[in-house]
């Protein structure tokens, strides 16, 4: 008994992890997958309440309880469009979205066009219902790297806190690591405040997985009507923290604040003091200006495909993912190698009993008569003949252009394509 329990509580952090941090191949926790697979199902080209995602994915892929966060959360970030109230984290304070039978969504075609083009090609496992599920998405580029957001995790003994980039910054970048551009691309992560680290900082995050980035936050000066307006502030800081440190002069009735925000954050700092104005407003503003500086600290915590934890480089992320994502294109075009292959058999096959086929209808025979005549007549094995006979009527198999040049033109275009499977693959990423 002493020795089991510390197995089952190691392989229940393993499996905590596995929940709270995201794949390292397409970038995603179990519950976004699962989410971005529901919608697919149900919402690929329509708007579904979003209580119906939420219930569709609970019932065939997570049941651990309600998805809705994580919906909110993908419209937010763009890899679902939504309807109605979602909420948003500007300004003072951040508004909730409305409840789920409010509010609608439905996949992004950039999403699909993202992560679902080859999804019939990602290996499946068994759900806990039964079902089946992608162990990945045949996604282009990791998820957790592209939207607005960072991705946060916590899990046994480790946490994660992954930067987001400009999808066309990630792809100079990965051209880079591909040896195709010549320059190497010092990419930013995405953020609304100014990164006052230097390259290097930038180049550590990306080479190893981990650095910190100082940043400060925003802010647009007015000297002459004394009012400064706060654009945003590091993450990790809240507003309250700053209210708190001008309580004195709030309370003193030397500051004012309104919260002017709309579509982004504008809270403007007003002197309400006649006397001295601009002392107090200097003051102020170089106060403000210290607490608007901060350190973000990244750490790019994942699982892998063995559900371990590993910290992983950004370009690590992007040349596995690009590798993973070209196999989902071989197997695609080796798919369609073959489908062609069967179908100019099946082509050539009917017009070879096209003539004993013929010779059939004048007699009318019984049918098992027909079939054997059949074979013989056209040297083709009878299951053949059997087969084409129960599956369409002998109308169509009269009737069919068995002419097989565009299948062979396209074939040899597949075939072509899978010789030269980089150039192809690269082209889906506008190169």
């Amino acid at each position: 008994m002493d020795r089991v329990l510390p197995q089952l509580y190691k392989d229940y952090g393993e499996y905590s992890n596995y929940r709270n941090f995201p794949l390292d191949l397409d970038g995603l926790k179990p519950v976004e997958r699962r989410v971005l697979l529901s919608a697919f199902t149900i919402a690929k080209s329509k708007f579904v309440k979003s209580r119906q995602v939420d219930a569709y994915t609970i019932g065939h892929f997570h049941p651990h309880g309600e998805c809705y966060g994580t919906i909110v959360q993908m419209v937010r970030q763009g890899f679902l469009h939504g309807q109605g109230n979602f909420g948003t984290n500007i300004g003072v304070e951040p508004v909730g979205a409305a409840a789920p039978r409010y509010t609608e969504c439905k996949m992004m075609q950039n999403t699909i066009r993202l992560a679902f083009e080859y999804i019939k090609y990602a290996p499946k496992i068994d759900t806990e219902l039964g079902d089946k599920e992608p162990i990945h998405l045949p996604t282009m580029f990791p998820i957790c790297l592209l939207g607005g957001d960072y991705t946060q995790g916590i899990g046994f003994g480790y946490k994660t806190f992954i930067p987001c980039y400009d999808i066309y910054d990630l792809t100079k970048r990965l051209l880079w690591l591909l040896g195709i551009r010549k320059y190497q691309p010092v990419i930013p992560p995405i953020t609304d405040c100014r990164i006052t680290s230097s390259k290097e900082d930038l180049k550590e995050l990306l080479t190893t997985g981990q650095a910190k980035i100082e940043v400060e936050g925003i802010i647009i000066e007015d000297p002459l009507r004394n009012k400064v307006t706060l654009k945003s502030w590091p993450p990790g800081k809240r507003f309250e923290s700053f209210l708190n440190k001008f309580q004195k002069e709030m309370d003193a009735g030397l500051i004012g604040f309104t919260d002017s925000s709309v579509t982004e954050t504008e809270i403007v700092f007003q002197v309400l003091r006649e006397r001295n104005r601009d002392k107090i407003f200097k003051e102020f503003v170089s106060k403000l200006k210290v607490m608007l500086k901060g350190v973000i600290s990244f750490e790019t915590r994942l699982v892998d495909i063995n559900r371990k934890v590993i910290l992983k480089s950004i370009d690590d992320m992007l040349i596995d993912t690009f590798n993973m994502f070209t196999s989902m294109n071989k197997a695609m075009l080796k798919d369609q190698i073959k489908t062609i292959e069967d179908d100019v058999k099946w082509l050539n096959t009917l017009t070879m009993i096209r003539p004993a086929l013929s010779k059939c209808l004048k007699t009318l025979p019984d049918i098992e008569t027909s079939i054997d005549f059949i074979a013989k007549e056209s040297g083709v094995e009878r299951k053949y003949v059997e087969e084409m006979l129960s599956k369409y009527k002998i109308r169509k198999l009269l009737t069919l252009d068995t002419d097989t040049y565009v299948l062979n033109k396209r074939q040899k275009e597949f075939k072509k394509d899978l010789k030269n499977l980089t150039d192809y693959v690269l082209n889906q990423y506008g190169v």
